[in-house]
């Protein structure tokens, strides 16, 4: 088995965010699809749980319609890193209208790997993503914005399709 000491503390944390969301229940398998994988880890950024992601716009179908949507490009890296080490599994599915989505879930191996890792690690996962031991429902309403609903019953606003303004200069450079 891979050594937690090879991982990164975002990828242990990202493991442990699917973990979260995926497994047996009632002896059916659970996954978790990208969209809602891909706002858990955009709140995740803003929240300081990934603390070397960072996310930019990307134009993708989101919801179906092509849009302009915050991806993080480091997380997007780190589930192929954990798909190659058979830590998490990938399932693509398609839907009614013949279009694919991608599902993920943890693997046996990625279960025993989270036994192993520190508890200092994963906490801010738990912490930010978890009320009472329930993790946060994730919704998308039609115009395709990002909800997380806590069991409490409050409602958070993922800035999953805001995208940022950034300023820069920049300077010709003549030859």
């Amino acid at each position: 088995m891979e050594p937690v000491s090879n991982l990164s503390n975002d990828s242990l944390r990202l493991l442990k965010l699917i973990s979260l969301y995926t497994g047996l229940v009632n002896g059916r398998e659970k996954w978790i699809k990208s969209y809602a994988l891909c706002v858990l880890i955009i709140y995740g950024i803003e929240k300081g749980v990934f603390e070397t992601y960072d996310y930019a716009p990307v134009i993708t179908l989101w919801h179906g319609y092509m849009r302009a949507v915050n991806m993080s490009m480091e997380a997007e890296a780190d589930l192929n890193h954990l798909r190659k080490m058979g830590l998490i599994k990938k399932l693509r599915l398609a839907t009614s209208k013949y279009r694919f989505v991608t599902a993920y879930m943890v693997s046996d191996k990625g279960e025993k790997l989270l036994k192993e890792i520190p508890e200092t690690v994963v906490k801010k996962v738990t912490v930010t993503f978890t009320e009472d031991g329930e993790p946060a429902d994730i919704l998308i309403d039609e115009s395709g914005e990002a909800y997380l609903e806590f069991p409490s019953g409050r409602k958070i606003k993922v800035p999953i399709l805001e995208i940022e303004d950034v300023p820069y200069r920049s300077s010709p450079i003549f030859y």
